[in-house]
């Protein structure tokens, strides 16, 4: 697959489909029918994230599954939360585990009916569970020591954390017919100690996946298998809040490849990467990244750029909530959320990237929606829109009508 010809790449969280399943009585029908539901927006690529890099959603020989610690840990980390939403997804997994199934085999299976690339999606270096993380997977509980300074997530500049990163992505290309793997750098900020330095280390990664990924499609007798990467929203130079309006955070959360660790050039160089989604961290709108720095760093490559659009305007908080029978609020948020794809089109993207659209509540999915404060109109919005990001003449055309959402 060309990297610059995906389309749209929508990146889904873990908890997504696991919580809006019924925990103890979660079925495979009803867990695939959640996957089908999240594809109804047509993304080119679904970048399913599945592990952390560890603990993971399926079986594993090398890595910890997520249900085996995940409650007691939020117990812990959140002493108040209900028991019922501490068992939900570990029930809603080991429901699977017990008819014969895991959550990527049965998204592998959705994407295949629609005929939609999926890749394995890794967050690097999580901390979802802050200073029980490393308490999620064994080989974190064992190896505590090995954690990059004051942060509780393990650093790749050991060789041991290296190698058991490794054994996870390659055990997953293995066992799973799937289109490639993605390595999360945006979810959390820290991903090896002394970037500056060690960021040899990372691209040392990126140069086995891509080896190791090329070796698995040959044996399989498959084209070329994605790697794609989530990266920082500039190549390099400080943070300024300033140059990206509606970045809201500075440095950790946001702040530039180089500073994080991520050598793109030499990644693009190399021809290690088949895509790109350089990003903000969950900003408000416009909260768009250099896009123009990682078009020209790749112009003549076949290594695409999908920068990465959230749906989130400024003004949802100032307490306004767009319902399904607000036709103004609906239309505003329409415009503005085509206008900035439109824009990513504008600086070059080949495609555009989203990052937990839908999050946790798809519609008619869950009895008690999450995030409330987005409005369900909006949400039916997104689902539209997202099934246009694709083409820039479609949303063009939507932008301009004033239509809300298709009969």
């Amino acid at each position: 697959m060309n990297g610059k010809q995906l389309g749209s790449i929508l990146n889904n969280d873990i908890n997504n489909i696991l919580y809006a399943g019924s925990g103890p009585t979660t079925t495979p029908e009803e867990y695939k029918k959640a996957v089908l539901h999240l594809l109804d927006t047509k993304p080119g690529v679904l970048a399913q994230n599945v592990g952390m890099p560890d603990p993971v959603i399926y079986p594993t020989e090398v890595g910890t599954t997520w249900d085996r610690y995940l409650a007691e840990v939020m117990k812990r980390v959140w002493p108040t939360i209900a028991e019922e939403a501490a068992q939900r997804q570990p029930e809603a997994l080991r429901r699977l585990f017990e008819a014969g199934t895991d959550p990527l085999t049965l998204t592998i299976e959705a994407c295949r009916e629609r005929g939609v690339p999926i890749v394995a999606s890794y967050r690097m270096n999580a901390e979802d569970y802050y200073d029980g993380e490393l308490d999620t997977f064994d080989f974190g509980r064992a190896h505590k020591g090995l954690r990059i300074p004051n942060r509780s997530c393990l650093d790749p500049v050991h060789p041991e954390v290296f190698a058991h990163r490794m054994a996870i992505f390659s055990e997953a290309a293995e066992n799973y017919d799937m289109d490639g793997i993605e390595f999360d750098f945006r979810r959390w900020s820290h991903m090896i100690s002394d970037p500056h330095t060690n960021h040899p280390v990372l691209t040392r990664m990126i140069v086995e996946t891509r080896a190791m990924l090329d070796q698995v499609a040959e044996r399989k007798g498959c084209p070329r298998l994605l790697l794609g990467a989530r990266v920082g929203p500039m190549l390099d130079g400080s943070f300024d809040r300033e140059d990206f309006p509606g970045a809201g955070q500075e440095a950790p959360t946001n702040q530039s490849c180089a500073d994080l660790g991520v050598d793109v050039r030499t990644w693009v160089k190399k021809g290690l990467v088949d895509y790109l989604c350089p990003t903000l961290f969950w900003p408000r709108w416009p909260g768009l990244p250099c896009t123009e720095e990682f078009v020209a760093l790749t112009q003549g490559t076949e290594v695409g750029v999908y920068p990465t659009l959230f749906p989130l305007p400024a003004w949802i908080d100032e307490g306004i909530s767009v319902e399904p029978d607000d036709r103004q609020g609906l239309l505003r948020y329409k415009t503005e959320l085509c206008e900035l794809a439109l824009q990513l089109y504008k600086d070059g993207a080949d495609g555009i990237s989203t990052f937990n659209w839908m999050p946790h509540h798809q519609p008619g999915m869950v009895a008690d929606p999450m995030r409330k404060e987005w409005g369900l109109g909006a949400l039916r919005l997104q689902m539209h829109i997202h099934s246009l990001l694709f083409d820039r003449a479609l949303l063009e055309e939507y932008r301009k009508s004033d239509v809300l959402l298709p009969e």
